[in-house]
């Protein structure tokens, strides 16, 4: 099996969100506890992801990541569960846009995550067979290093990718911006998704 074009399908391999009755409970105790205990972040390191994420999924008509306490979910989820050596490689992305973009204002965080978020395909595959190789010499148990831009670039899109994963397993999104069915629902097959569900995505 190609591992690139694996990473590639699923979209980069580092600290790839997973769903298991845990992680509904982790989700469920950030949105119960209104205290704020970092796990993850330092309180300026916190601020910065605060000010991404309300970019990425601002609130509208509909609540956005801040008013849904996702910054504080994905703090508690990052701790828990990425291993070690991935959750340094993206807080050292998190230090790098940040000694740059703390103080900036939001058109330039906008333009922050374009960088990196808008890139065309050539370059997007250059940064993952970066990220690919890098983690390969990882599960060796080689030494590996990892340029200033990727690492960068695995900071915007993982903070982009666990923003959004989080925003979707949301009690009220699900229920009322997504078809939401209990489990254990009823099983229907290859139908069409405006017939069923008016064009909305499934709740996960």
């Amino acid at each position: 099996m190609d591992r690139r074009k694996v990473l590639k399908n699923i979209g980069t391999g580092i600290g790839a969100f997973t769903f298991t009755p845990s992680l509904i409970s982790l989700f469920q105790s950030c949105q119960q506890d209104s205290t704020l205990d970092l796990r993850t972040f330092s309180i300026d390191q916190y601020s910065f992801v605060t000010k991404l994420m309300d970019i990425i999924i601002p609130k509208t008509e509909t609540p956005g990541a801040i008013e849904l306490n996702l910054n504080r979910f994905i703090d508690s989820y990052i701790d828990e569960v990425w291993p070690e050596e991935i959750k340094n490689i993206f807080l050292l992305g998190l230090d790098k846009c940040s000694q740059i973009h703390l103080n900036s204002n939001s058109k330039n965080l906008e333009l922050l995550l374009d960088k990196y978020l808008k890139v065309d395909k050539k370059i997007k595959d250059k940064y993952d067979d970066l990220i690919s190789d890098y983690e390969e010499q990882i599960e060796l148990g080689n030494k590996a290093s990892i340029d200033q831009d990727t690492i960068g670039y695995i900071f915007i899109k993982k903070l982009r990718d666990i923003t959004v994963m989080s925003f979707k397993i949301d009690e009220y999104v699900a229920k009322n911006l997504l078809v939401y069915t209990p489990i254990p629902g009823d099983y229907k097959g290859c139908v069409n998704l405006q017939e069923v569900t008016g064009g909305k995505a499934w709740a996960l």
